[in-house]
């Protein structure tokens, strides 16, 4: 979700979807994109009335709607006697929430249930702008083609393509390659770029749980179209989980602007060890990679000699001075940073500065000219 100063937004959003998530998985539904945008932008009702309806099955038998308390309320919602939060309310939903509230003890109520009562409860109109930001965040990834590849349905059994997750790519040690295509559509390349990331991190987690320690490789082209706090956990403890991090981005300004703040971009990038730097133009991102490189002594000598001869005859005289002094100064100059040809680097490997030259790969190098003609 886009960073709010405050994080009451965030924090709105993260609520809505896991008051959701928690009721699917006490009724035994697996959750996906498309259930979540239904039941936050239709609303709680249907997960609400079926988590009630297991419970009362469950605590009081399978007669529970013959009870003579829930046969009142049922009356009394019927008549419109008791006032519904919403027009999709149902009256055999008010009835049961109200018997929930009225005859459950406390001791025996769900937490599930309870958070989404409170949701069912709250205003209609303002609860959809509090969740605001999150409505448009789900409606981009489940919409069109998208929405039945990142939320697939397993029973469907005209969708012949295999279901992935990020355990199943780990254990059959495939390479997981995802184009996000976000220079036609940065918004929705954002969007899931941060969602993969942060179930990676869910999956680091249980990782390091677990005691896996088999090495992922991550690597993330244009950091700043998709960086979270999942992938900031995933830079800072990512390694005892086994995953190895390669990121790649063009300015400090870029993912500032992702992060809110230039402090907040510095945080991120202090947990990266290594640092290669190739041609940069931009002044702030070049003093981050001075300041990574750090300062050297510069030592200075300066040697003087001096003779003459005096009025008297024979009288002559010389001297000879040296003067050492030290300095610190930047290892590398900022203005060089500015001026590297194509594919060459510095680089701070293990706190070791080094200077290179990425090679360029000639796949026609060794193939005989006859052959390239044909080819072309």
């Amino acid at each position: 979700m886009p960073v709010d100063t405050g994080g009451a937004f965030t924090a709105f959003g993260w609520d809505a979807v896991n008051v959701v998530v928690q009721g699917l998985v006490s009724l035994e539904d697996r959750p996906n994109l498309i259930k979540l945008t239904k039941y936050i932008e239709g609303g709680i009702e249907p997960v609400l009335e079926a988590s009630l309806q297991r419970l009362f099955d469950a605590s009081l038998g399978p007669a529970w709607r013959d009870l003579q308390e829930m046969r009142a309320l049922m009356q009394a919602a019927v008549r419109g006697q008791i006032k519904r939060p919403s027009e999709v309310a149902t009256p055999q939903l008010m009835a049961c929430v109200s018997y929930y509230e009225q005859h459950i003890p406390q001791n025996q109520r769900d937490k599930v249930i309870d958070s989404q009562i409170r949701v069912f409860r709250h205003n209609r109109e303002h609860y959809q702008k509090i969740t605001a930001n999150l409505l448009p965040i789900l409606s981009m990834l489940t919409s069109g083609d998208l929405g039945g590849s990142l939320s697939p349905d397993p029973f469907d059994l005209a969708d012949k393509r295999p279901i992935m997750n990020f355990e199943k790519i780990e254990r059959g040690g495939h390479v997981l390659y995802m184009c996000l295509d976000s220079l036609p559509d940065p918004s929705v390349a954002s969007a899931i770029g941060a969602l993969a990331i942060a179930d990676l991190a869910a999956r680091a987690g249980m990782r390091y749980n677990l005691g896996i320690t088999r090495r992922i490789t991550l690597v993330v082209d244009e950091i700043a179209n998709v960086i979270n706090q999942p992938l900031i956990e995933i830079l800072n403890k990512g390694a005892e989980g086994g995953i190895h991090s390669i990121c790649a981005m063009q300015t400090l300004a870029d993912l500032a602007k992702r992060l809110g703040s230039e402090d907040a971009a510095r945080m991120a990038l202090g947990n990266l060890n290594n640092l290669f730097a190739l041609r940069s133009k931009d002044r702030p991102t070049q003093d981050f990679i001075v300041e990574t490189f750090g300062k050297t002594g510069i030592h200075t000598m300066r040697v003087g000699i001096n003779q003459g001869a005096d009025t008297h005859l024979g009288d002559w005289s010389a001297g000879q001075s040296v003067q050492l002094t030290e300095s610190m100064e930047e290892r590398v100059p900022v203005d060089i940073l500015g001026k590297l040809p194509n594919l060459q680097y510095f680089g701070s490997v293990a706190g070791r500065l080094v200077k290179g030259r990425f090679p360029i790969l000639d796949p026609d190098f060794d193939r005989p000219k006859a052959n390239v003609k044909e080819a072309a």
